[in-house]
């Protein structure tokens, strides 16, 4: 007779419930890869496949085959003898991957301009009123969420999918670099300033004032990762 408290052979238990057994090696790298780019796994880490598999309830194939998508991904190194290690991030990765992000987001912005919907437009100043209150308040993580919510939702306001896809690649890296330590206890009056310009050229719909302007302000966020990448490496 089957025991009924044991699961059906064809699923395994997850950190957060059952995954499908057609896309187990899929669904850990989804997990992997937000644990990552939240700084669960620090940079350095070596991902021991026991404490994985026990962390996920898998097995080891799945979780082998996890990691040579994230190694596709850069998130993570296949290193002889060591297994997966987290990457650590470098200047040269985060300007390139930044050069990417300014050409999507200023390319995102023009569309939006031209394709966002009232309603789009209009969530997207309620995010700013909330980002600047808590530029007010000094409650930086809240306002560093913010303010990817509202980068994010210029992308998605601009209507393009493929820009979407390709922006939401690149997007994780600078994500995770904002999660390292260094910097965010840093004041953003001046970055939330240069959000007001973009932000006020947008909801008038003028596209080259607001792509410009978006442009300057990831000029800034450039120089500030520069000094993350430093402080984390110090």
């Amino acid at each position: 007779m089957q025991d009924r408290n044991r699961l059906p052979e064809n699923t395994a238990v997850g950190s957060s419930g059952l995954i499908p057994r057609r896309s187990l090696q899929e669904e850990i790298a989804s997990r992997l890869r937000e644990e990552i780019v939240e700084g669960i796994w620090k940079p350095g880490a070596r991902l021991h496949e026991r404490v994985l598999c026990e962390r996920y309830g898998v097995s080891r194939s799945p979780v082998r085959e996890a990691f040579q998508i994230m190694s596709k991904e850069g998130l993570v190194e296949l290193q002889t003898n060591r297994g997966a290690v987290v990457t650590r991030p470098t200047l040269t990765d985060a300007l390139e991957n930044m050069e990417i992000i300014i050409a999507l987001e200023t390319l995102a912005i023009r569309l939006a301009c031209e394709n966002a919907t009232d309603g789009q437009l209009e969530d997207i100043r309620q995010l700013h009123e909330q980002m600047r209150a808590c530029c007010k308040q000094s409650q930086i993580l809240e306002y560093y969420e913010l303010n990817n919510e509202i980068h994010q939702a210029i992308v998605i306001a601009g209507g393009n999918s493929a820009l979407l896809a390709m922006h939401e690649h690149v997007d994780r890296h600078i994500t995770r670099l904002q999660k390292l330590e260094g910097a965010m206890h840093e004041t953003p009056e001046g970055s939330m300033n240069e959000h007001r310009i973009f932000i006020d050229a947008l909801l008038k719909r003028n596209a080259s004032a607001a792509s410009a302007g978006l442009g300057a302000h990831l000029s800034s966020v450039t120089e500030v990762i520069k000094k993350r990448i430093a402080e984390s490496d110090g």
